[in-house]
């Protein structure tokens, strides 16, 4: 039987990076999940750490102005959103002081230029891709800390013509002859559906027909695969049926994303980043643009229209393989695209010399030395960042200060309305 930690009063004074909300007692810090600024609240503690605690909230004594009534039913089990219980416009407004205070206290910034914050036109449908767990028989997501799944039968951050996929989802489970341990999903702009059939160990041979899948889901369904999970953690294709690619296009640009390359979940917000990456390039005349971690080329191609060359570098194969296709398909003649690892990637980029960087590391961030080596390229004006993590962005910033690059703005893109995640767009200086 789980023992009962000590209970307290607490007010919550903001939220902070991981979504939890903060409240102190005696100065110490107490970090709570699913509430608001100006919440009071009966806790219980459920762990005690050097420095901080974390609690449950017990009961409202004052709720928060910023509250709303979350729309999911499964809300506070399922681990996919964090801040339902807030109202949109808060949330982001919630997101710009987390991005300030990180590049203040982490990036050593004392007033960050936050120059634009940039909201989701709908913070509801926005998503294209979802990887649904199963277990048991049941499809969904993890709750939030734990590895047991939250069977569910609609998810309102998925697209209009997946967010109810779950059911079809278990009456395919009934013709597969083992249990996945993965669904993955994506819906493009056009409506064209690709689905990974994931196994993490041993099963058996499926003899499912595309048809047959399309007629389950009663969607369309372009392809699906059949995957085994790698001894890196990535998903390992074993046979594809049907077209393993599908099309999205932005504005005025069109790109091939094949099922095992990635393309922005946001599909509200990709021309919004397409655009503010674009426009640093228009601003001055740069001979040669570096884009690192380019997938399909979804910023590579658009900056490659406003430079005298450009090129792009990737480790996945399959992104590789798309990016250039995709810059023919767009008429782009100026740009080469190179499948190597981060480290190989760094001597291209100093053989190149570009004035103009840009990089969309993973939630990681850059390394220090991958930090140091962009800085010491000779011709190098400027560096757009793409982040999705304030906190090893910050970290980045502070680095790239010490080799004489500064920031000069950076603007808030909403890509995740409902969670607590940020993507951010800095924009950096080569200090003469």
């Amino acid at each position: 039987m789980k023992q009962k930690g000590k209970q307290f009063k607490i007010k919550i004074e903001k939220l902070v990076y991981g979504g939890k909300g903060l409240g102190r007692l005696n100065g110490r810090a107490v970090f709570v999940p699913q509430v608001a600024p100006g919440d009071v609240v009966i806790v219980e503690e459920t762990s005690r750490k050097s420095g901080y605690s974390e609690a449950e909230v017990v009961r409202y004594l004052e709720r928060s102005k910023y509250r709303t009534t979350p729309r999911c039913p499964y809300f506070g089990r399922c681990g996919g959103c964090d801040w339902q219980h807030i109202d949109y416009e808060s949330q982001v407004r919630f997101k710009r002081d987390i991005l300030e205070e990180n590049l203040q206290k982490i990036g050593k910034i004392k007033r960050p230029n936050i120059e634009e914050v940039i909201p989701s036109s709908s913070p509801w449908y926005y998503r294209n891709r979802a990887q649904l767990k199963v277990r048991n028989g049941k499809v969904g997501f993890f709750a939030k800390g734990s590895h047991n799944v939250v069977d569910i039968d609609r998810c309102y951050l998925l697209k209009e013509d997946i967010h109810d996929i779950m059911p079809k989802l278990k009456e395919l489970l009934k013709e597969l002859p083992s249990e996945p341990s993965d669904f993955h999903i994506y819906s493009s702009s056009k409506g064209e559906v690709l689905l990974k059939i994931v196994y993490s160990g041993r099963f058996k041979r499926i003899n499912l027909t595309l048809e047959r899948v399309r007629e389950i889901l009663n969607l369309n369904v372009v392809g699906f695969g059949i995957y085994k999970t790698g001894g890196d953690g990535y998903p390992e294709r074993i046979k594809f049926f049907g077209r393993d690619f599908t099309y999205e296009v932005i504005d005025k640009f069109k790109f091939r994303v094949s099922a095992d390359s990635f393309f922005q979940v946001n599909r509200f917000q990709v021309g919004n980043l397409i655009n503010r990456v674009s426009r640093a390039a228009m601003e001055q005349q740069y001979m040669l643009a570096g884009d690192l971690y380019c997938g399909v080329g979804t910023l590579t191609i658009p900056v490659g229209r406003y430079v005298h060359r450009a090129f792009g570098v990737e480790a996945s194969f399959s992104a590789v393989s798309d990016a250039l296709y995709n810059k023919d398909i767009n008429g782009l003649r100026n740009i080469t695209f190179y499948c190597r690892q981060t480290e190989e990637a760094l001597s291209i980029v100093k053989d190149y010399n570009p004035d103009l960087v840009i990089v969309d590391p993973p939630r990681s961030g850059l390394n220090q030395r991958v930090v140091r080596e962009l800085s010491q390229i000779p011709r190098l004006r400027k560096i757009v960042y793409v982040s999705c993590n304030p906190s090893t962005l910050a970290r980045d910033i502070a680095l790239f200060h010490q080799f004489g690059i500064d920031m000069e703005k950076v603007k808030l893109i909403d890509m995740f309305p409902q969670t607590y995640h940020i993507e951010a767009i800095a924009y950096l200086r080569k200090v003469k």
